[in-house]
């Protein structure tokens, strides 16, 4: 007998799935922002990659929730993580700002105001890869030691940290390389936690069913 709609093991499997699958529009909706800058669309990059960077926040509370009760007796860790993400994405939020105020003044390229408001954005951008390489770093951690994710997941998160702390140490680039390798460890942690989240209620259906007859 499968599990009624309302009841709460599959509200809490539907919101599982739904925290899980925002960070798969994320990883494709942010590397869609990061395209071709010259394309007939490029104006609507911004707004893109804004919807990106929000929708990354529900996924990264699923994914802290899960830390939290991974480890119930070491909780900073998953504080450490979420209060990381956030700090990230609200960086990397604000290096938009900048970008947009050029797209919408219609500041030309190589003037003064030009080259300092794209070095205010990228150096935003690059500061944010700290916060990001410190949240992943803690996801490593707690998941080879409590498997909340698969190992090989784990050590992907404790690569792409390493990649991210060395991209943001190169501050003479613009390029973020290390982004779109966070934004791909994203994706694979989103399809890893939505097919967790679908089968979660399994384990409950027999006793609801047993309790209903």
């Amino acid at each position: 007998m499968q599990t009624p709609h309302n009841h709460p093991a599959a509200t809490t499997r539907n919101l599982g799935r739904l925290g899980a699958a925002c960070g798969t529009i994320f990883a494709v909706a942010l590397t869609i922002a990061n395209g071709n800058r010259q394309s007939a669309y490029a104006s609507y990059r911004y707004i893109v990659a804004g919807i990106a960077l929000v929708l990354f926040l529900p996924f990264l509370a699923y994914l802290c929730s899960l830390l939290r009760d991974a480890e119930p007796t070491r909780r900073w860790l998953s504080t450490t993580a979420l209060c990381a993400g956030i700090a990230g994405i609200a960086l990397k939020l604000v290096s938009g700002a900048p970008e947009v105020a050029l797209h919408r003044a219609h500041v030309a390229d190589g003037t003064q105001l030009h080259n300092a408001l794209q070095g205010i954005a990228d150096s935003a951008t690059l500061i944010s890869l700290y916060p990001l390489a410190l949240l992943l770093t803690v996801v490593a951690l707690v998941s080879l030691r409590t498997s909340i994710l698969p190992r090989w997941l784990a050590v992907g998160a404790a690569v792409a940290a390493v990649a991210l702390a060395i991209n943001g140490s190169a501050t003479t680039t613009d390029n973020v390389p290390a982004l779109l390798l966070f934004a791909l460890w994203t994706l694979a942690a989103s399809i890893i936690l939505y097919r967790k989240a679908s089968a979660e209620p399994s384990a409950v259906t027999p006793a609801y069913s047993t309790a209903s007859v």
